[in-house]
């Protein structure tokens, strides 16, 4: 009885073990605004900086690199872009990081040629591809998933198609230059619907119209 006990334990112990191999984390220069396809909420995340993965299939994360940098005696935020980074998942501890951007200068050099890194615990390097996420629309970054979904539809270089989500397509009236009604078509995507209908007719204005309009939203606030 004993014996089975011991067994049953150890074997509880392992099945505990496992259940927590595989925790990707960040550096602390790192936020997780994605994770295979899906914004960075509570219920993806283990606290701020990290996430659980049992398996060694692709993964996917989209981070921004956030600094305090010095130029000469003052300080600025730098905030990158979003970067798309893709990876192998490993049953080890996993940790993406980004170099120390202490002065402006850092700042524009990772900029220009960003270089995020991601090891095992053991040390192993993992290979990834990675790449700025192209924003598009008015208010980019509240449409940062949809952005997402079309970029890994795209064939580009770390997207990954089977995160990509459907879409389905609407069709709208657009008046022409001649003054007569055309039909055009805008991607609408679940609940953003209202949103990407904005975009379009934002995209649709002309210089003047868009400005009036940026004005107006920020007299709205």
């Amino acid at each position: 009885m004993k014996f089975r006990l011991a067994t049953l334990a150890t074997v509880a112990l392992l099945a505990s073990s496992a259940s927590f191999a595989g925790v990707v984390t960040s550096s602390s220069n790192i936020d997780f605004l994605a994770i295979d396809g899906q914004k960075a909420s509570k219920s993806l995340l283990k606290d701020v900086r990290s996430f659980n993965i049992n398996d060694t299939n692709t993964h996917q994360v989209v981070i921004r690199v956030s600094e305090i940098v010095r130029e000469g005696s003052d300080r600025s935020l730098f905030e990158s872009d979003p970067i798309v980074v893709t990876f192998q998942g490993s049953t080890e501890d996993i940790q993406i990081s980004a170099p120390r951007l202490g002065t402006d200068r850092d700042a524009q050099q990772f900029k220009q040629n960003p270089n995020i890194t991601v090891k095992t615990r053991s040390g192993k390097t993992i290979s990834t591809k990675q790449e700025y996420l192209k924003q598009e629309g008015f208010l980019p970054g509240v449409n940062l998933i949809d952005n997402l979904s079309e970029y890994n539809s795209s064939g580009a270089v770390a997207s990954v198609p089977a995160l990509a989500t459907a879409t389905l397509p609407a069709t709208v009236a657009t008046v022409g230059t001649n003054g007569k009604v055309q039909k055009g078509k805008v991607t609408v995507q679940g609940e953003n619907a209202a949103e990407q209908m904005l975009q379009y007719w934002y995209q649709q204005a002309d210089k003047e119209t868009q400005q009036r309009f940026l004005n107006w939203v920020k007299n709205q606030k």
